[in-house]
């Protein structure tokens, strides 16, 4: 695992990591605080900083010993995921575990300091050791991952609706979270993060009919096709259709179902790694199926050795195919690329820094400002900017002496997403999406000049500067393809 994540594992830190992972596990690491201070507490639980700051008391705050520490949840998964499998697939379950791994989500998810990992590490641990009658192993597991992340309570919530399941041991990690949110009450007067944090990720998700239809088509597609598991998904229904059977265990269905669920009523951004544990679910399964239709073949073991190939095969070139609509960085090796581009731009201008600040919108001012995330040795000026639509453009009075602007969002030469206008006007109405200004935009506004511009894989970065002051800066370096 290490060795396939060799390239990522000094990466400075990327996005979600930056905003607020890395701070609450320094505060922590710092001042003990369980409850971040130099950064916006959101309401998360505070396992994961106390899991970063031992890794740090053991080997230094670095970048590549918080990916190694979080290598440790990924292979604690896939050892799950085999465990789990084991009764079902026998001497292959070793497949399914790897076909989790090779999942392009997973493998960007591996080494990111995030918590959607982690739990699904935690959860499909707890499934495996429950189907073995280990209940109290398996309660323990399920609290650790709600003092993990908040949603995780999603799993033993519908667990205890299964007849077969429901066990007062369960309510272990309810009476475990509900702690964590009595003490988080306590030190900020808040449930769930602040009242922004609430409306964005609740209050306006949960009561909009129209977006949540709309964000539960979504996370199916996510579920089912996203990343090269359509591959996986197709296949296990020819299985189901051929042999006219395919059951679910029901404690997976109901997580998968709960998961889904959950995540298409509540969450601000419908990102796919809060699906990561009923995605491990999901590609079991599959994996089950597939292998039960070469079953059925004369030639069995070649035919399940060809598919499991197959399979591998569209999975890992996923790593690194950028799909033909907008999607999230971190969903593939599309986000080390984001991180190089701003490595290399960070490294020109420390070298050369403007006489003023820099304007620039998040995380590329917090990259270029604090020195804990890896870009730069020494915070540099910076002023930040909401975002680079045309609505903040239109907002901002003052004329910046430089300007850095980059990709925040992956658009394709060709956007599949473009040609259909209904998606469009349901995207910016029900998710927030408003389209970026171009350069051109910017730069013709505020009577600016390119200095440098990188670029690669359909992401880019370019600093300019009022034309009446531009001049050369350090130019900044070559950014290697991804690996």
């Amino acid at each position: 695992m290490a060795a396939a994540h060799g390239p990522l594992l000094g990466l400075p830190y990327f996005w979600d990591e930056a905003g607020y992972f890395v701070f609450a596990g320094l505060d922590f690491f710092r001042h003990g605080w369980l409850i971040p201070h130099s950064t916006q507490a959101n309401g998360h639980p505070p396992l994961l900083s106390v899991y970063l700051a031992a890794a740090w008391l053991l080997a230094g705050f670095h970048p590549w010993v918080t990916r190694l520490a979080m290598l440790v949840w990924a292979t604690a998964l896939a050892l799950g995921v085999e465990r789990l499998a084991r009764p079902r697939l026998g001497r292959q379950s070793w497949i399914a575990a790897l076909l989790v791994m090779l999942a392009p989500l997973v493998f960007a998810q591996a080494s990111l300091a995030q918590l959607d990992l982690p739990v699904a590490a935690l959860v499909i641990w707890a499934l495996a050791l429950g189907a073995e009658q280990k209940a109290w192993a398996e309660a323990g597991l399920l609290a650790a991952a709600c003092l993990m992340k908040e949603t995780a309570v999603i799993v033993p919530l519908a667990l205890l609706l299964l007849p077969s399941r429901r066990n007062a041991r369960l309510l272990l990690p309810l009476g475990a979270l509900a702690a964590w949110f009595l003490y988080f009450h306590r030190g900020t007067g808040f449930w769930l993060g602040s009242p922004d944090y609430w409306t964005y990720n609740v209050a306006q998700a949960a009561f909009s009919p129209g977006r949540i239809g709309l964000a539960l088509l979504r996370r199916i597609w996510q579920l089912t096709f996203y990343d090269g598991i359509g591959a996986l998904t197709v296949l296990a229904a020819v299985s189901c259709w051929r042999r006219k059977q395919g059951r679910m265990p029901a404690a997976w269905m109901a997580v998968i179902a709960a998961y889904v669920l959950a995540h298409a009523v509540v969450g601000g951004a419908v990102l796919a790694r809060y699906l990561l544990p009923a995605l491990a679910l999901w590609i079991v399964w599959c994996t089950e199926q597939i292998l039960a239709l070469s079953r059925h073949s004369r030639s069995r073991g070649a035919q399940s050795g060809v598919m499991v190939a197959a399979c591998a095969a569209v999975l890992v070139a996923s790593w690194f195919w950028n799909p033909t609509y907008p999607f999230p960085y971190e969903d593939n090796l599309a986000y080390a690329q984001f991180v190089r581009l701003h490595q290399a731009a960070a490294l020109a201008l420390e070298a050369a820094p403007p006489p003023g600040p820099v304007w620039t919108a998040w995380p590329a001012s917090d990259e270029l400002s604090r020195p804990e995330l890896g870009y730069v040795t020494r915070p540099l000026a910076v002023h930040e900017i909401q975002n680079f639509t045309q609505a903040s453009l239109d907002g901002i009075e003052a004329k910046p002496d430089a300007l850095l602007l980059f990709s925040r969002v992956f658009r394709p030469q060709h956007d599949l997403s473009a040609a259909v206008p209904w998606w469009r006007n349901a995207a910016a109405r029900f998710f927030g999406y408003a389209a970026a200004a171009g350069p051109e935009a910017w730069m013709g506004k505020f009577d600016l000049k390119p200095v440098w511009r990188l670029s690669a894989d359909g992401q880019w970065i370019m600093l300019a500067r009022r034309s009446t002051a531009a001049r050369a800066l350090a130019p900044a370096r070559p950014v290697p393809r991804r690996r």
